[in-house]
């Protein structure tokens, strides 16, 4: 047997994602996104922001963005969920949690 199977290599680290900048002017302001998974993923993955379901029902009960009831399911608009995003992240600035 030869040593190269015996021996483990360490794997290579990954870089992080460069995101293209996003421009709130280009963002929906109709309420399109519909229900609180479809607003998790765009916060992911449009907006690289990493944000739990729990954290997103949080925030829909609270109010903390402006939700639209139609037909009996909660819509937002993307340029809310990016005025959102940036609210906690100058929260986090401010030191209040």
């Amino acid at each position: 047997m030869s040593q190269q199977y015996g021996q483990r290599t360490a794997p290579t680290p990954q870089r992080p994602v460069r995101r293209a900048p996003i421009n709130r002017d280009e963002l929906n302001e109709l309420p399109t996104i519909k229900g609180r998974d479809a607003a998790v993923a765009f916060v992911r993955e449009r907006l690289g922001v990493p944000v739990t379901p729990n954290r997103m029902r949080t925030a829909l009960e609270k109010r903390e963005l402006p939700v639209y009831k139609i037909d009996r399911w909660n819509f937002t608009a993307e340029k809310d969920l990016y005025d959102w995003v940036l609210s906690l992240a100058k929260t986090r600035r401010d030191g209040a949690a």
